[in-house]
């Protein structure tokens, strides 16, 4: 991965005609993000309604903590 100083640097260097595609790519990659999380975000919330709904999901849920063998 890039180090910022070095891409900081890198757009320094480039002629101002090229500010305006650097910045639409900029906000291009913030917006593929926010769409992701969204999608994220349903699918949890999708996730989270069947696991409540859905016993066969929760089945375990009694036994979480306890030991399912003992040392000798």
């Amino acid at each position: 991965m890039i180090e910022k100083s070095v891409l900081i640097h890198e757009i320094d260097s480039l002629p101002p005609r090229y500010y305006g595609e650097v910045i639409d790519f900029v906000g291009y990659i913030k917006e593929k993000k926010a769409k992701k999380l969204l999608i994220l975000e349903k699918a949890a919330e999708m996730a989270a309604g069947e696991y409540l709904s859905n016993k066969e999901l929760t089945a375990f849920c009694a036994i979480d903590g306890e030991n399912f063998y003992e040392t000798r």
